[in-house]
C-alpha cells in the first residue's frame, strides 16, 4: 500500500479527498439529528430527519446512470461545493427561530440528495486512475485512512464539547457545523487537483445510450453476473443488523450506560482499521468467492457471544465488538473491490448505485420489525444471538452456489469485456453499445 502512495499522485489526491469527505458528511451526519432533538425537543421533528437521511438511498439507482456517462470528478466537485454551501449557511443560521427547523430539513434533503452523486463517483473513479491489482490495496488504505481521522476527530470534538449531553445550544451545534464546513472546504480544494482519465479516453461523437437503457443494462449485469448471489446475502445482512441497530443503543445502556455506546462507536473505528490493514496486506492471497463465505460465517460466530458477554464484562464485549467490526469492514472492503473490478470500468457507477438501492430498501424494512420485536422482547439478547444465526446462513449459502466457488483471487477475476471475463455471465451479455429499433437489446435469460 506504500508504494501505491508514494506513486500514484491521482491516488494520493483521492485519498485526501475522501478522507476529508468522510470526516465533513460524518460530524454532520453524528450529530444532525441529535442537534434536531436538542434543539426543538420534538419525536416528530427528529423522525422527520431521519426519514431525510435515509430516504433518498432508496432512489440511488437513478443516479448510476449519470455517473457513469459524465466526468466523475465535475460530479464531485459540484456536489462538494453543494453540501460546503448548505453547511456554510446552517452555521450562521438563526436555529431558534420558527423557520429554524425547517430550514435544517431542507440542509438535510439537499445534502443527502449531493451525497447519493458524491459517493459512487468516487468509487467510481478509482479504478481509473488506479491499476487492476492496486484495487483492493486502494480501497483498504481509504478506509484506514478514513478510520483513522474519525478517531482523531472524535478525541477533538470531545474535548471541545465536552459531555454531549450539555449541548443544548445553537452556539455549541454552530461550532461543530463549523468543523464539519471546514472540513468541506478542504474536500473541494483537494477535488480541484483530480482528473477523470476517461473524461479524456472517450470520443467526441461517440453514440450516446438513452438513459433508460444504461439503466436497465446495469439491472441486467446484475440479474446475470455472479455479484447478485452477494447481493442477496447483503439484503439478509441488511435486514437484520437494522433489526439489531435499531435496539442496541437501548441494549448498551442498560448494561452500560449512555456513554457505553459512545465508547462501542468508538472501538468499531480501531475495527475498521485492523481490518483494513489486513486486508490490505493478505485480502489479494485467498480466492475471493470463499474469502466472502468466510466472513460472512465470522460476522455471524462472533455477533452471537456478544449478547451474552455484554451484560457479565462490558470491556470483552468491547474486545469482541472489535474483532465483529474488523471482520465487517472486511466484508465492505471486499464487496466494494469485486463491485469496481468486475463491471465494465463504464458500469462500475451503476452497480454501485443499484446496490445502495437494494441495501437502502432492506435496512428501511428492517427498521419497523426491529422496534417491534425490540418491545416484544423487552430484551435485545436473542436478536442479536438471531442476527448471528443469519450471518452465518448467508456465508453458508454464498460457499454452496458453484459460480462463487469459482470466482480466483481478485487480481486473477477477469473484468467483463476481457479475455476470460464472463464471471457467471451468458455467452451474450448485455453491452452498453445502443441497437437500432429494428433490433432491440434483450438482456439474455
Amino acid at each position: 500500500m506504500g508504494k501505491l502512495f508514494a506513486t500514484n499522485r491521482q491516488f494520493r489526491f483521492l485519498l485526501v479527498y475522501q478522507i476529508f469527505s468522510g470526516l465533513g458528511g460524518g460530524v454532520f451526519s453524528i450529530f444532525m439529528l441529535l442537534s434536531v432533538q436538542l434543539l426543538y425537543n420534538n419525536v416528530l421533528y427528529t423522525s422527520i430527519a431521519g426519514f431525510l437521511v435515509t430516504a433518498p438511498h432508496v432512489f440511488a439507482l437513478m443516479v448510476g446512470p449519470v455517473v457513469d456517462r459524465n466526468n466523475k470528478v465535475t460530479i464531485m466537485r459540484l456536489t462538494t461545493l453543494l453540501e460546503f454551501g448548505v453547511l456554510a449557511l446552517l452555521t450562521f443560521s438563526p436555529l431558534l427561530e420558527s423557520l429554524g427547523v425547517y430550514f435544517m430539513f431542507g440542509v438535510l434533503a439537499v445534502y443527502s440528495v449531493a451525497a447519493l452523486f458524491e459517493g459512487p463517483s468516487g468509487s467510481a473513479l478509482l479504478p481509473q486512475i488506479v491499476s487492476e491489482e492496486d484495487i483492493m490495496p486502494a480501497n483498504s488504505f481509504i478506509n484506514i485512512a478514513a478510520m483513522g481521522g474519525g478517531i482523531v476527530l472524535g478525541i477533538i470534538l470531545f474535548t471541545l464539547m465536552g459531555d454531549i449531553g450539555e449541548m443544548s445550544n445553537a452556539d455549541d451545534l454552530r461550532l461543530i457545523y463549523g468543523i464539519s464546513t471546514a472540513f468541506l472546504a478542504i474536500t473541494f480544494l483537494s477535488s480541484l487537483f483530480l482528473r477523470d482519465p476517461s473524461a479524456h479516453t472517450a470520443k467526441a461523437d461517440a453514440p450516446r445510450t438513452h438513459y433508460l437503457q444504461d439503466l436497465k443494462s446495469g439491472m441486467a449485469f446484475l440479474r446475470r453476473n455472479v455479484l447478485r448471489f452477494f447481493i442477496i446475502a447483503f439484503i439478509a445482512r441488511a435486514f437484520f443488523a437494522q433489526m439489531v441497530y435499531v435496539n442496541m443503543p437501548g441494549f448498551i445502556a442498560y448494561h452500560a450506560g449512555a456513554q457505553g455506546y459512545i465508547i462501542l462507536a468508538m472501538v468499531g473505528l480501531v475495527g475498521g482499521i485492523v481490518a483494513s490493514s489486513i486486508m490490505g496486506a493478505v485480502g489479494k492471497k485467498i480466492k475471493a468467492g470463499y474469502l466472502m463465505g468466510i466472513l460472512f460465517m465470522l460476522t455471524g460466530i462472533i455477533r452471537i457471544p456478544f449478547a451474552f458477554v455484554v451484560p457479565i464484562s462490558f470491556v470483552a464485549g468491547l474486545v469482541i465488538a472489535v474483532l465483529f467490526a474488523a471482520v465487517g469492514n472486511a466484508v465492505g472492503i471486499l464487496s466494494n473491490s469485486l463491485n469496481q473490478k468486475i463491471p465494465p470500468k463504464d458500469m462500475v457507477g451503476r452497480i454501485n448505485t443499484l446496490e445502495t438501492t437494494i441495501i437502502a430498501a432492506a435496512v428501511a424494512a428492517g427498521a419497523l420489525p426491529g422496534g417491534i420485536v425490540g418491545r416484544t422482547l423487552d430484551d435485545a439478547t436473542w436478536l442479536i444471538v438471531a442476527h448471528g444465526v443469519v450471518m452465518i446462513g448467508t456465508g453458508i449459502f454464498v460457499l454452496l452456489v458453484p459460480s462463487v466457488r469459482k470466482l480466483g483471487m481478485i487480481d486473477d477475476i477477469k473484468r467483463e469485456g476481457e479475455e476470460n471475463g464472463s464471471n457467471d455471465t451468458p455467452d451474450a451479455p448485455v453491452t452498453n453499445t445502443p441497437t437500432t429499433p429494428a433490433e432491440p437489446q434483450k438482456p439474455a435469460n
